[in-house]
């Protein structure tokens, strides 16, 4: 008998914490599916001057005029989620021409709460973009290069020729150079 009291005073408690965990546990699922979604602002810096079209050129792996088909996913990476976009590439100014890119661009939603980068918008499905970005070694995407200017190009005046942000990025990737800024290992 000394063996089947001692497992009670051992059980009783047990069962308690399994209990009070369970009802924390249900508090905590009530409260997160209750609570408003909230909005994160980051602010980004670079190690260049994204302003300077042929530094970003220089930097990037591929500038392409593509149309974002639509949002694969959000990754978290470092606690920061990052908007996977599939685009398709109607013109490569820089880099092996491909017909699709997966690109990669920070902020989006994960759960209830979105993260936007201060002066940016995020790349809308069904537009189309003059994009550079850089190759992410091992993961299959392309991480956007540069701030918030991504432009939107006219999809019929870029067929015809006459589309004044790829006549820029054009020139850009004519002229573009390594950032100064950056060891050239990057």
């Amino acid at each position: 008998m000394g063996v089947l009291s001692m497992n009670r005073r051992f059980v009783r408690p047990l069962v308690a914490g399994v209990g009070a965990v369970a009802v924390a546990s249900g508090g905590w699922l009530a409260y997160d599916s209750l609570r408003a979604g909230e909005m994160h602002t980051v602010h980004s810096s670079y190690a260049f001057d994204v302003t300077d079209e042929t530094k970003v050129a220089g930097f990037a792996d591929y500038v392409v005029v593509a149309t974002v088909n639509r949002v694969a996913e959000v990754q978290e990476r470092d606690g920061a989620p990052y908007a996977v976009f599939d685009v398709t590439v109607d013109e490569t100014l820089k880099g092996e021409p491909v017909k699709t890119l997966r690109v990669v661009q920070l902020g989006g939603t994960l759960g209830k709460d979105t993260w936007h980068v201060e002066g940016q918008s995020l790349l809308r499905p069904g537009t189309t973009y003059v994009l550079a970005a850089k190759t992410e070694q091992g993961r299959g995407t392309h991480q956007l290069v540069g701030g918030a200017d991504f432009p939107a190009v006219d999809r019929s005046a870029a067929r015809a020729g006459g589309s004044g942000p790829v006549v820029e990025w054009q020139d850009s990737v004519a002229r573009q150079r390594w950032p100064e800024e950056l060891p050239k290992s990057s």
